[in-house]
């Protein structure tokens, strides 16, 4: 298993937005240090939360600082934006980062920037499938690219700059449907799972759970030919996570933070997708309830060793699991979460060849063998 974060990134109005910015450049830089694969920033216009309209600015300010890690658009929101200027810019900012720029995509799914930008709701998915085909075509067609769809129409467009990748490596997030996992699948790209799509469909109606993101990935990939071995590790599950000395610690230490970014969700309507069935209200997701059901990975190293553990074999394996990088305690402490994380719970998830050797010199240490 790999290991990444995925930020929102999400900072209240209320703070300092400028310092916010410099705090998640940091953030990424700390995050190579700790050894982690991959940083996802994400893209929105409007709520006042989530305060990133370009992704790709903020990626290629990353890059300067950075040399390993790897860095993606979580996501390009597609609906918005003309195909062909979004693949010149994804192509141009794969030179700047030498490579190392993730093209993840998306629909749009924040319902307030949809009012922005007048889209109706029933066209995100197939505005976002056109954009997709236009983008790929043009990054990896050596011809100029001739398209007429029903939002788009080009003829002898080509990008004057291509991509530094042989091959662009592509990924898509699903929120309320498992087609963007089938599409995943079929076309050998990356997918991206929300935090808090539950594990599996115990009484979750509104919304695909992991279960079957993992069925329409697999299945996807087997019906095109290909390994849904190869599928399942192109997989990115993301996750509430926290560490601290202790469960209750580790929950009362991010209390307030949870209850301003929850106020928020919940106030876009994201609450309808996170319910068991349609006798819930919004009151009763509570902290402790979506702690236990969707479920977090939250407390002790041990208690998320055996949390990431019980999520694995849930979902019956993923590739890569990504951290929601969250703003709700001081940075010092987040800064611990993350190398509590990276010091006890990443090993754990390493080869278990690397893991036995690991364990036959901590028992030499200990005097038990």
């Amino acid at each position: 298993m790999q290991f990444g974060l995925f930020a929102m990134p999400e900072h209240p109005p209320i703070e300092n937005w400028t310092l916010s910015y410099d705090r998640d450049i940091d953030d990424i830089v700390l995050a190579e240090k700790l050894g982690f694969s991959e940083y996802w920033i994400g893209e929105h216009h409007t709520g006042g939360f989530e305060n990133v309209p370009v992704p790709e600015f903020m990626i290629a300010k990353a890059s300067a600082v950075t040399s390993r890690i790897r860095l993606g658009t979580g996501v390009v929101n597609l609906p918005y934006q003309d195909p062909f200027q979004v693949a010149e810019r994804l192509a141009f900012l794969d030179h700047l980062t030498h490579g190392r720029l993730e093209y993840g995509f998306g629909g749009g799914g924040l319902p307030t920037d949809q009012a922005l930008f007048g889209l109706e709701r029933a066209e995100a998915a197939p505005r976002t499938s056109e954009a997709l085909e236009i983008i790929e075509q043009l990054l990896t067609s050596d011809d100029p690219v001739n398209y007429e769809g029903v939002y788009w129409k080009y003829e002898n467009r080509q990008l004057q700059v291509g991509p530094y990748q042989e091959v662009p490596p592509f990924a898509v997030a699903g929120l309320t449907g498992t087609h963007n996992y089938a599409r995943c699948g079929s076309k050998g790209w990356k997918a991206l799972s929300v935090y808090f799509a539950p594990t599996d469909n115990r009484g979750y109606e509104n919304a695909p759970d992991l279960q079957a993101h993992a069925a329409a990935l697999v299945g996807a990939a087997e019906s095109a030919g290909l390994d849904p071995a190869v599928a399942r590790r192109n997989w990115r599950v993301s996750r509430e996570v926290y560490v601290s000395d202790s469960r209750n610690q580790a929950m009362n230490e991010i209390r307030e933070g949870v209850k301003r970014s929850y106020e928020y969700l919940l106030g876009l309507g994201l609450g309808a997708l996170m319910k068991k069935g349609d006798g819930m209200d919004d009151a009763d997701l509570t902290f402790e309830w979506m702690v236990e059901e969707i479920p977090w990975i939250i407390g002790s190293p041990e208690d998320c060793i055996r949390q990431l553990r019980e999520l694995e074999e849930g979902t019956g394996g993923f590739g890569t699991f990504l951290i929601n990088a969250r703003d709700w305690v001081t940075t010092d402490r987040w800064n611990r979460s993350l190398e509590l994380f990276a010091r006890y719970v990443m090993p754990q998830f390493t080869p278990r060849e690397n893991m036995a050797r690991r364990n036959r010199l901590a028992d030499v240490a200990l005097g038990r063998g």
